[in-house]
Protein backbone atom coordinates (compact mmCIF):
# COMPACT_ATOMS: atom_id res chain seq x y z
CA UNK A 1 0.00 0.00 0.00
CA UNK A 2 0.84 3.51 -0.46
CA UNK A 3 2.42 5.23 2.28
CA UNK A 4 0.19 7.51 2.31
CA UNK A 5 0.81 8.78 6.12
CA UNK A 6 -1.12 12.35 5.65
CA UNK A 7 -4.66 10.20 4.74
CA UNK A 8 -4.62 12.10 1.62
CA UNK A 9 -7.50 11.29 -0.64
CA UNK A 10 -5.79 12.04 -4.03
CA UNK A 11 -8.62 13.49 -5.13
CA UNK A 12 -7.74 15.58 -8.16
CA UNK A 13 -6.61 19.26 -7.23
CA UNK A 14 -5.59 19.01 -3.64
CA UNK A 15 -9.62 18.41 -3.12
CA UNK A 16 -10.34 17.11 0.13
CA UNK A 17 -6.68 18.42 1.69
CA UNK A 18 -8.01 20.98 4.64
CA UNK A 19 -6.77 23.57 5.86
CA UNK A 20 -5.95 22.56 9.24
CA UNK A 21 -3.57 20.05 7.60
CA UNK A 22 -1.55 22.18 5.31
CA UNK A 23 -1.13 24.72 8.62
CA UNK A 24 0.12 21.13 10.28
CA UNK A 25 2.38 20.67 7.37
CA UNK A 26 3.66 24.08 7.17
CA UNK A 27 4.37 24.29 10.78
CA UNK A 28 6.58 21.24 10.17
CA UNK A 29 8.33 22.87 7.37
CA UNK A 30 6.37 22.01 4.21
CA UNK A 31 6.02 25.41 2.14
CA UNK A 32 5.11 23.51 -0.91
CA UNK A 33 3.05 20.44 -0.81
CA UNK A 34 2.32 19.66 -3.91
CA UNK A 35 3.37 19.55 -7.45
CA UNK A 36 1.90 19.17 -10.70
CA UNK A 37 4.09 18.66 -13.34
CA UNK A 38 2.86 18.45 -16.94
CA UNK A 39 6.10 17.12 -19.12
CA UNK A 40 4.30 17.09 -22.28
CA UNK A 41 0.95 19.16 -24.19
CA UNK A 42 1.00 16.00 -26.73
CA UNK A 43 -1.97 14.24 -26.63
CA UNK A 44 -3.30 10.83 -28.03
CA UNK A 45 -6.92 13.15 -27.78
CA UNK A 46 -8.47 16.48 -28.38
CA UNK A 47 -11.35 17.22 -26.15
CA UNK A 48 -13.43 19.47 -26.36
CA UNK A 49 -13.13 20.95 -23.03
CA UNK A 50 -9.31 20.32 -22.41
CA UNK A 51 -7.93 22.94 -20.43
CA UNK A 52 -4.71 22.51 -22.28
CA UNK A 53 -5.31 22.56 -25.78
CA UNK A 54 -3.85 19.12 -25.75
CA UNK A 55 -3.75 17.45 -29.24
CA UNK A 56 -1.15 14.92 -31.35
CA UNK A 57 0.29 17.66 -33.29
CA UNK A 58 1.41 20.14 -29.91
CA UNK A 59 5.68 20.38 -29.30
CA UNK A 60 5.21 21.74 -26.05
CA UNK A 61 6.98 19.42 -23.57
CA UNK A 62 10.08 19.76 -20.52
CA UNK A 63 12.99 17.84 -21.20
CA UNK A 64 13.99 14.45 -19.24
CA UNK A 65 16.78 16.80 -17.03
CA UNK A 66 14.18 19.67 -16.69
CA UNK A 67 11.66 17.13 -15.01
CA UNK A 68 14.35 15.64 -12.67
CA UNK A 69 15.59 19.39 -11.84
CA UNK A 70 12.04 19.88 -10.62
CA UNK A 71 11.95 16.70 -8.89
CA UNK A 72 15.06 16.92 -6.79
CA UNK A 73 13.94 20.74 -5.94
CA UNK A 74 10.35 19.36 -4.43
CA UNK A 75 12.55 16.49 -2.58
CA UNK A 76 14.35 19.19 -1.03
CA UNK A 77 11.16 21.83 -0.64
CA UNK A 78 9.42 18.85 1.52
CA UNK A 79 6.75 17.83 -1.13
CA UNK A 80 4.23 15.33 -0.55
CA UNK A 81 2.62 15.04 -3.45
CA UNK A 82 4.14 14.68 -7.03
CA UNK A 83 1.77 14.36 -9.90
CA UNK A 84 2.78 13.77 -13.14
CA UNK A 85 0.82 14.76 -16.12
CA UNK A 86 0.03 16.05 -19.54
CA UNK A 87 -1.88 15.78 -22.33
CA UNK A 88 -1.12 12.77 -22.34
CA UNK A 89 2.36 11.41 -19.87
CA UNK A 90 2.48 8.25 -21.91
CA UNK A 91 3.12 9.96 -25.05
CA UNK A 92 5.88 11.89 -23.72
CA UNK A 93 9.75 11.44 -25.94
CA UNK A 94 11.62 14.89 -24.69
CA UNK A 95 14.43 15.12 -27.14
CA UNK A 96 17.36 14.14 -24.07
CA UNK A 97 15.77 10.91 -24.10
CA UNK A 98 17.71 7.83 -25.86
CA UNK A 99 15.25 5.05 -24.31
CA UNK A 100 12.56 3.54 -26.21
CA UNK A 101 9.28 5.65 -27.37
CA UNK A 102 6.99 5.33 -23.69
CA UNK A 103 10.01 4.78 -21.64
CA UNK A 104 10.50 8.61 -20.64
CA UNK A 105 7.11 8.32 -18.28
CA UNK A 106 8.25 5.48 -16.31
CA UNK A 107 11.89 6.54 -16.36
CA UNK A 108 10.74 9.66 -14.47
CA UNK A 109 8.42 7.77 -12.18
CA UNK A 110 11.36 4.85 -11.44
CA UNK A 111 13.63 8.21 -10.90
CA UNK A 112 11.25 10.53 -8.03
CA UNK A 113 10.20 6.77 -6.21
CA UNK A 114 13.67 5.95 -5.97
CA UNK A 115 14.82 9.56 -4.65
CA UNK A 116 12.36 9.83 -2.45
CA UNK A 117 12.51 6.50 -0.80
CA UNK A 118 16.14 6.84 -0.39
CA UNK A 119 16.12 10.17 1.98
CA UNK A 120 13.38 8.45 3.72
CA UNK A 121 10.94 10.94 2.69
CA UNK A 122 6.98 10.45 2.63
CA UNK A 123 5.73 10.65 -0.89
CA UNK A 124 2.12 10.44 -2.89
CA UNK A 125 2.48 9.34 -6.19
CA UNK A 126 -0.18 10.44 -8.76
CA UNK A 127 -0.39 11.05 -12.46
CA UNK A 128 -3.14 11.63 -14.64
CA UNK A 129 -3.91 9.56 -17.40
CA UNK A 130 -6.68 9.24 -20.00
CA UNK A 131 -6.46 5.62 -19.83
CA UNK A 132 -6.43 4.65 -23.56
CA UNK A 133 -2.72 4.12 -24.46
CA UNK A 134 -2.57 1.22 -21.35
CA UNK A 135 -1.26 -1.91 -21.91
CA UNK A 136 -1.37 -4.89 -19.60
CA UNK A 137 2.26 -4.72 -18.80
CA UNK A 138 2.15 -0.66 -18.11
CA UNK A 139 -0.74 -1.19 -15.88
CA UNK A 140 1.16 -4.09 -14.01
CA UNK A 141 4.31 -1.63 -13.65
CA UNK A 142 2.18 1.32 -12.37
CA UNK A 143 0.85 -0.69 -9.46
CA UNK A 144 4.25 -2.06 -8.57
CA UNK A 145 5.46 1.81 -8.28
CA UNK A 146 2.69 2.10 -6.34
CA UNK A 147 1.22 5.01 -8.75
CA UNK A 148 -1.59 7.03 -7.63
CA UNK A 149 -4.34 7.55 -10.67
CA UNK A 150 -7.04 9.42 -12.23
CA UNK A 151 -8.69 8.27 -15.01
CA UNK A 152 -10.16 10.35 -17.76
CA UNK A 153 -13.77 8.94 -18.16
CA UNK A 154 -16.87 10.98 -18.81
CA UNK A 155 -19.87 8.91 -19.83
CA UNK A 156 -20.13 5.04 -20.30
CA UNK A 157 -21.65 5.85 -23.63
CA UNK A 158 -19.41 5.20 -26.29
CA UNK A 159 -20.75 7.49 -29.48
CA UNK A 160 -21.12 10.38 -26.57
CA UNK A 161 -17.21 9.73 -24.90
CA UNK A 162 -15.99 9.87 -28.62
CA UNK A 163 -17.64 13.46 -29.34
CA UNK A 164 -15.85 15.04 -26.15
CA UNK A 165 -12.39 12.93 -26.61
CA UNK A 166 -12.85 14.50 -30.64
CA UNK A 167 -11.14 11.26 -31.49
CA UNK A 168 -13.06 8.00 -33.13
CA UNK A 169 -12.77 4.97 -31.26
CA UNK A 170 -11.18 6.77 -27.91
CA UNK A 171 -13.82 5.36 -25.81
CA UNK A 172 -13.41 1.71 -26.75
CA UNK A 173 -9.49 2.26 -25.89
CA UNK A 174 -10.27 4.01 -22.47
CA UNK A 175 -12.57 0.67 -21.94
CA UNK A 176 -9.83 -1.57 -22.49
CA UNK A 177 -7.29 0.40 -20.51
CA UNK A 178 -9.82 0.33 -17.60
CA UNK A 179 -9.83 -3.52 -17.50
CA UNK A 180 -5.83 -3.55 -17.79
CA UNK A 181 -6.01 -1.55 -14.41
CA UNK A 182 -8.83 -3.91 -13.04
CA UNK A 183 -6.49 -6.79 -13.74
CA UNK A 184 -3.64 -5.26 -12.30
CA UNK A 185 -5.42 -4.79 -9.25
CA UNK A 186 -6.31 -1.08 -9.10
CA UNK A 187 -9.77 -0.33 -7.30
CA UNK A 188 -8.96 -3.45 -4.95
CA UNK A 189 -8.58 -1.87 -1.02
CA UNK A 190 -4.53 -2.24 -0.79
CA UNK A 191 -4.10 -0.57 -4.18
CA UNK A 192 -3.22 3.31 -4.42
CA UNK A 193 -5.85 5.19 -5.13
CA UNK A 194 -7.79 6.05 -8.36
CA UNK A 195 -10.07 8.26 -9.57
CA UNK A 196 -12.09 8.58 -12.40
CA UNK A 197 -12.35 12.03 -14.01
CA UNK A 198 -15.65 13.05 -14.81
CA UNK A 199 -15.91 16.58 -16.72
CA UNK A 200 -19.69 17.76 -16.78
CA UNK A 201 -20.92 18.95 -20.05
CA UNK A 202 -24.24 18.94 -21.83
CA UNK A 203 -23.60 16.42 -23.40
CA UNK A 204 -22.71 14.05 -20.99
CA UNK A 205 -24.86 15.71 -18.29
CA UNK A 206 -27.87 12.91 -18.06
CA UNK A 207 -25.04 10.44 -18.11
CA UNK A 208 -23.19 10.96 -14.63
CA UNK A 209 -25.12 9.33 -12.18
CA UNK A 210 -24.82 5.35 -14.17
CA UNK A 211 -21.04 6.30 -14.56
CA UNK A 212 -20.75 7.34 -10.89
CA UNK A 213 -22.25 4.60 -9.71
CA UNK A 214 -19.88 2.56 -12.02
CA UNK A 215 -16.95 3.85 -10.62
CA UNK A 216 -18.10 3.31 -6.94
CA UNK A 217 -18.78 -0.32 -8.01
CA UNK A 218 -15.19 -0.95 -9.19
CA UNK A 219 -13.30 0.61 -5.73
CA UNK A 220 -12.53 3.44 -7.75
CA UNK A 221 -13.05 7.64 -6.04
CA UNK A 222 -15.49 9.19 -8.84
CA UNK A 223 -14.11 12.88 -9.28
CA UNK A 224 -16.88 15.02 -11.26
CA UNK A 225 -15.90 18.44 -12.23
CA UNK A 226 -18.02 21.24 -13.64
CA UNK A 227 -15.83 22.51 -16.57
CA UNK A 228 -13.67 25.24 -16.94
CA UNK A 229 -14.20 27.42 -20.07
CA UNK A 230 -10.48 27.32 -20.59
CA UNK A 231 -8.36 25.75 -23.61
CA UNK A 232 -10.49 24.27 -26.33
CA UNK A 233 -13.48 24.78 -23.82
CA UNK A 234 -13.60 28.04 -25.49
CA UNK A 235 -14.61 26.71 -28.62
CA UNK A 236 -17.34 25.10 -27.16
CA UNK A 237 -18.80 27.39 -25.28
CA UNK A 238 -22.47 26.18 -25.43
CA UNK A 239 -21.86 22.88 -23.98
CA UNK A 240 -20.50 24.20 -20.91
CA UNK A 241 -20.60 26.25 -17.72
CA UNK A 242 -22.01 29.53 -17.42
CA UNK A 243 -23.07 31.33 -14.41
CA UNK A 244 -24.40 33.69 -16.24
CA UNK A 245 -27.68 31.54 -17.46
CA UNK A 246 -29.07 31.57 -21.20
CA UNK A 247 -28.19 29.73 -24.56
CA UNK A 248 -27.85 26.01 -23.70
CA UNK A 249 -25.12 26.41 -21.12
CA UNK A 250 -25.09 24.03 -17.69
CA UNK A 251 -25.96 26.82 -14.74
CA UNK A 252 -25.41 26.26 -10.95
CA UNK A 253 -29.11 24.91 -10.60
CA UNK A 254 -28.74 21.89 -12.76
CA UNK A 255 -24.86 21.71 -11.28
CA UNK A 256 -26.67 21.42 -7.89
CA UNK A 257 -29.43 18.94 -8.92
CA UNK A 258 -26.82 16.76 -10.45
CA UNK A 259 -24.49 16.65 -7.13
CA UNK A 260 -27.89 16.18 -4.65
CA UNK A 261 -28.15 12.64 -7.24
CA UNK A 262 -24.57 11.78 -6.71
CA UNK A 263 -24.91 12.19 -3.20
CA UNK A 264 -28.45 10.18 -2.91
CA UNK A 265 -26.82 7.24 -4.77
CA UNK A 266 -23.98 7.17 -2.44
CA UNK A 267 -26.13 7.46 0.42
CA UNK A 268 -28.65 4.29 -0.64
CA UNK A 269 -26.23 2.36 -2.93
CA UNK A 270 -22.94 2.80 -0.93
CA UNK A 271 -23.24 3.70 2.15
CA UNK A 272 -21.24 6.90 1.70
CA UNK A 273 -23.21 9.88 3.49
CA UNK A 274 -22.80 13.28 2.68
CA UNK A 275 -25.14 15.88 1.97
CA UNK A 276 -24.92 18.34 -1.47
CA UNK A 277 -23.36 21.47 0.25
CA UNK A 278 -21.25 22.34 -2.88
CA UNK A 279 -20.05 21.83 -6.43
CA UNK A 280 -17.19 18.88 -4.86
CA UNK A 281 -18.13 14.85 -4.51
CA UNK A 282 -18.36 14.62 -0.91
CA UNK A 283 -17.90 18.40 -0.74
CA UNK A 284 -13.96 17.92 -0.70
CA UNK A 285 -13.10 21.42 -1.94
CA UNK A 286 -9.98 22.19 -4.10
CA UNK A 287 -7.18 23.70 -1.64
CA UNK A 288 -4.43 23.72 -4.20
CA UNK A 289 -4.07 27.76 -4.14
CA UNK A 290 -2.76 26.85 0.01
CA UNK A 291 0.32 24.78 -0.85
CA UNK A 292 0.30 23.41 -4.56
CA UNK A 293 1.78 24.51 -7.98
CA UNK A 294 1.69 23.69 -11.43
CA UNK A 295 4.25 23.31 -13.95
CA UNK A 296 3.48 23.63 -17.54
CA UNK A 297 5.04 21.89 -20.53
CA UNK A 298 6.57 25.33 -21.71
CA UNK A 299 8.03 25.74 -18.07
CA UNK A 300 5.39 28.43 -17.07
CA UNK A 301 4.30 27.59 -13.18
CA UNK A 302 1.20 28.64 -12.58
CA UNK A 303 -1.16 28.13 -9.29
CA UNK A 304 -3.12 25.34 -10.81
CA UNK A 305 -3.56 23.55 -14.32
CA UNK A 306 -6.60 25.61 -15.26
CA UNK A 307 -4.96 29.39 -14.32
CA UNK A 308 -4.76 32.05 -17.11
CA UNK A 309 -1.59 33.71 -18.09
CA UNK A 310 -2.03 36.37 -15.85
CA UNK A 311 -1.80 34.31 -12.84
CA UNK A 312 2.26 33.33 -13.92
CA UNK A 313 3.77 32.56 -10.96
CA UNK A 314 7.47 31.88 -12.61
CA UNK A 315 9.53 30.05 -15.00
CA UNK A 316 11.60 27.18 -14.47
CA UNK A 317 13.77 27.77 -17.06
CA UNK A 318 14.63 31.45 -15.75
CA UNK A 319 14.42 31.15 -11.62
CA UNK A 320 14.75 27.77 -9.67
CA UNK A 321 11.53 26.37 -8.20
CA UNK A 322 12.57 27.35 -4.89
CA UNK A 323 13.33 30.99 -5.82
CA UNK A 324 9.38 30.96 -7.45
CA UNK A 325 8.18 29.37 -4.30
CA UNK A 326 9.95 31.52 -2.13
CA UNK A 327 8.88 34.66 -4.13
CA UNK A 328 6.69 38.12 -2.86
CA UNK A 329 4.69 36.61 -5.92
CA UNK A 330 3.50 33.30 -4.52
CA UNK A 331 3.40 34.74 -1.28
CA UNK A 332 0.82 37.61 -2.65
CA UNK A 333 -1.04 35.00 -4.28
CA UNK A 334 -1.81 32.92 -0.92
CA UNK A 335 -2.33 35.65 0.63
CA UNK A 336 -5.32 37.26 -1.62
CA UNK A 337 -6.78 34.16 -2.44
CA UNK A 338 -9.32 34.04 0.41
CA UNK A 339 -10.04 37.55 0.09
CA UNK A 340 -13.13 37.24 -1.68
CA UNK A 341 -15.07 40.46 -0.84
CA UNK A 342 -18.21 40.43 -1.22
CA UNK A 343 -19.15 37.57 -3.56
CA UNK A 344 -21.44 34.37 -3.29
CA UNK A 345 -18.18 32.73 -2.18
CA UNK A 346 -17.29 35.46 1.00
CA UNK A 347 -16.96 34.25 4.52
CA UNK A 348 -20.28 36.96 5.04
CA UNK A 349 -22.10 35.02 2.65
CA UNK A 350 -20.97 31.05 2.68
CA UNK A 351 -20.82 29.06 6.05
CA UNK A 352 -18.38 26.79 4.09
CA UNK A 353 -15.96 30.05 3.11
CA UNK A 354 -16.49 31.00 6.92
CA UNK A 355 -15.12 27.59 8.18
CA UNK A 356 -12.39 27.94 5.36
CA UNK A 357 -13.89 24.80 4.02
CA UNK A 358 -13.87 26.06 0.32
CA UNK A 359 -13.64 28.75 -1.81
CA UNK A 360 -14.92 28.18 -4.43
CA UNK A 361 -13.06 27.94 -7.77
CA UNK A 362 -11.36 30.99 -8.52
CA UNK A 363 -10.35 29.95 -12.28
CA UNK A 364 -14.08 29.18 -13.02
CA UNK A 365 -14.84 32.57 -11.57
CA UNK A 366 -12.75 34.45 -14.05
CA UNK A 367 -13.67 32.01 -16.45
CA UNK A 368 -17.36 32.76 -16.38
CA UNK A 369 -16.64 36.83 -16.86
CA UNK A 370 -16.68 35.99 -20.77
CA UNK A 371 -20.14 34.89 -20.39
CA UNK A 372 -23.05 38.12 -21.04
CA UNK A 373 -26.07 37.92 -19.21
CA UNK A 374 -27.94 35.79 -21.91
CA UNK A 375 -24.75 33.16 -22.06
CA UNK A 376 -23.31 33.86 -24.65
CA UNK A 377 -19.40 33.70 -25.07
CA UNK A 378 -16.38 36.36 -25.78
CA UNK A 379 -13.09 35.73 -24.56
CA UNK A 380 -12.40 39.29 -24.87
CA UNK A 381 -14.70 39.90 -22.19
CA UNK A 382 -11.84 38.11 -19.51
CA UNK A 383 -11.77 39.82 -16.61
CA UNK A 384 -8.46 39.10 -14.16
CA UNK A 385 -10.37 41.00 -11.56
CA UNK A 386 -13.30 38.06 -11.89
CA UNK A 387 -11.01 36.12 -9.36
CA UNK A 388 -12.86 37.56 -6.44
CA UNK A 389 -16.11 36.21 -8.13
CA UNK A 390 -18.47 33.76 -7.00
CA UNK A 391 -17.99 29.86 -8.11
CA UNK A 392 -20.44 29.83 -11.33
CA UNK A 393 -20.90 26.04 -10.51
CA UNK A 394 -22.18 26.68 -6.64
CA UNK A 395 -25.73 27.56 -5.66
CA UNK A 396 -24.80 28.81 -2.38
CA UNK A 397 -25.46 32.38 -1.65
CA UNK A 398 -27.10 33.06 -5.34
Amino acid sequence: MTDNKDRITLFPGMAGVTRDMIDRLKNEGVELFSVDIMVTQRCNFKCIYCYADGAPEKTNQLSMAEAKKVVDECLELGVRVVNIQGGEPLYWHPGDWTGARGEAFFHLLEYIRGLFTAKGAPLNLLSFTDVAMMTKEKAERLRKLEVSLCCKMDTLNEETQDRLLGVPGGAKSIKRGFQYLLDAGYGKPDAPPLSTNTVVTVLNYEDIPELFRWSRSHGFKPFVIPVHVHGRAKNYSSHMLSGKGGGSTLNSDSIRKLFERLAEIDGKEFNIHWKAESPWVENKACSRHLGGIHVRADGVVVPCSEAPDEWALGHIRKNSLKEIVFSDKVKKFRTIYSQLHDSQCSPSRCSLAAQEKCYGCRTRAYDDSAFDKDGGYDPARLNPDAFFSGDPACWRGR
